[in-house]
């Protein structure tokens, strides 16, 4: 390991060296980083502390990326604020009242008479300024409400249809991204429409889609959930967008949402670059970063050891140059944050992963920082069979769907099942997923269900699997994860981006563990 000596004093933390770097983006890609943040969250501290340490790990990351020639640095959801311990009253601490930069122009980190009590919209601006980045960051807004008889996108940040609408306390929170230019200039506020049990958070109605200008290439910006709507991939197909930044709280759910293959996904089918940022917490299954062309993964991370991870790729500016990188010219490097200092990985990563994750089976973690937990989706409306003999052909159909699987397998002595739907899924009874999918998957029976625990190691090898589906929705989304919760190398998989995915085992010893296609319409 090669240790990158970037070690930031908290005493000096508002105080930025300027990082001097020479850009070497080409004219075929840009270079971009993300970070997998461990969050200080300790409340014993003050809330400036907290935020204080989060933002030093975020200056870590910025310098180690400037130093690496980044052009984009994306931070994680909720990495400055400990949410998940949180209630109303306690947030109030956390919050800053983030300006429309529509509506004028707005340097915290040089106006800082208008922003001396903006620590965390100054420290930003400041990183994005000093290192000659572009800077994506998740923060929550906080704005007066007030009656308005026209709630539009000039006013979406504090209207209220009437008294009722408002909080008890007249104050709206917004959970946000915000984005700095290379001279520390906010040029994009962005406000999450799709809530994940954010109880404290308060819903914007009439949101607009949020786009900024680079000198590489044009952006969108969604939080977390947001991908799991059909409003996202329409902000791409709308603008004619290929870049999307990420900051996410992801909670792995299997089968289909571990955060890195649903990521690799999305990139895939939408034909975009994610630049994906999670929170590291592995005892809420909150893990998994990447950075994605619509090639798949150039670079990302899955694995519980409890550690901030920094990921660093050059990404290609078009469609057509992706086509043409190769793995060399992707230059990824691979950093992880011990005790303040930045440290060069040289090798993959491992995967430290038991067998089992999943929460119904495990119960709690006895230690969240390391103790791996992946939570179940309902599949009690999928039809299933399982997989009998070295090889086999088989169909099922549910719903509007109708699927095919055609396996080839030196031996199989674990249970594997194939899996169809075509119902509406139920996500914990809140929303309701149109969905047509079928995959083949490493997984057992529990308590009556058929494939209702979904493993994460596994020794089969396959030779060859083909799944095809007659799938009525253009978004169809392709999976291929080898034991461990590794992404399948592209050289092992395809997908003609409709209805048919197929595998071809070139690494003899990697196991498949779960293989499908999921529609949503």
């Amino acid at each position: 390991m090669h240790v990158l000596k970037i070690k930031i004093s908290l005493v000096f933390s508002f105080l930025i060296l300027p990082v001097l770097v020479f850009r070497c983006s080409g004219t075929d890609y840009y270079r971009a980083a993300v970070l997998e943040h461990v969050r200080f969250n300790d409340l014993s501290f003050s809330s400036k502390e907290i935020i204080e340490r989060n933002l030093q790990s975020y200056e870590i990351a910025a310098r180690t990326a400037a130093m690496n020639e980044a052009d984009i640095i994306v931070f994680p959801e909720w990495g400055l604020h400990p949410h998940d311990k949180q209630n109303r009253s306690s947030i109030y601490f956390f919050v800053e009242d983030i300006p429309d930069p529509r509506y004028g122009f707005y340097n915290p980190c040089n106006q800082t008479d208008q922003f001396n009590n903006y620590q965390i919209l100054t420290k930003l601006s400041c990183i994005a300024k000093e290192t000659g980045m572009f800077v994506i960051a998740n923060m929550v807004d906080k704005k007066k409400c007030k009656i308005s008889e026209t709630c539009d996108a000039n006013n979406i940040e504090s209207c209220a249809a009437d008294t009722t609408s408002c909080p008890d306390d007249g104050v709206l929170f917004h959970n946000a991204n915000v984005v700095f230019n290379r001279d520390g200039t906010l040029v994009a506020r962005y406000y999450k429409q799709h809530l994940y049990f954010e109880a404290d958070m308060n819903p914007v109605k009439n949101n607009e889609d949020i786009y900024f200008e680079t000198d590489f290439g044009k952006f969108t910006t969604f939080v977390c959930f947001d991908l799991s709507f059909k409003e996202s991939v329409t902000a791409v197909e709308k603008a004619d967008v290929i870049n999307v930044a990420y900051p996410t709280y992801w909670f792995d759910h299997t089968p289909f949402a571990w955060a890195t293959p649903f990521q690799q996904s999305w990139a895939i089918t939408n034909k975009v670059n994610l630049l994906a940022a999670n929170v590291h917490h592995p005892g809420t299954g909150t893990l998994g970063s990447g950075i994605y062309s619509p090639s798949g993964a150039l670079i990302y991370t899955h694995n519980p050891d409890g550690l901030s991870k920094i990921l660093i790729s050059n990404v290609p500016k078009s469609y057509d140059d992706d086509v043409r990188l190769t793995s060399i010219s992707l230059n990824p490097k691979r950093f992880i944050i011990k005790n303040g200092v930045a440290v060069e990985v040289a090798n993959e990563e491992s995967a430290d992963f038991e067998n089992v994750c999943g929460i119904h089976v495990l119960g709690l973690p006895k230690d969240p920082s390391r103790d791996y937990r992946c939570l179940p989706s309902n599949v009690t409306r999928y039809l299933f069979q399982k997989l009998n003999g070295n090889k086999g052909d088989l169909e099922l159909c549910s719903g509007r769907i109708c699927c095919s699987l055609s396996y080839q397998a030196d031996s199989i002595d674990e249970d594997y099942y194939f899996g169809v739907s075509g119902e509406d899924f139920s996500f914990y009874d809140s929303f309701s997923f149109g969905i047509e999918s079928c995959f083949m998957a490493r997984c057992e029976s529990l308590n009556g269900t058929y494939c209702n625990n979904f493993l994460v190691q596994s020794h089969t090898i396959f030779q060859s699997v083909k799944l095809r589906g007659n799938f009525s929705t253009k978004y169809v989304y392709p999976f291929s994860v080898n034991s461990g919760v590794r992404l399948s190398t592209k050289d092992e998989w395809s997908f003609d981006l409709k209805s048919e995915i197929s595998y071809s085992n070139l690494h003899k010893n990697v196991s498949l563990l779960f293989f499908g296609l999921y529609g949503r319409r």
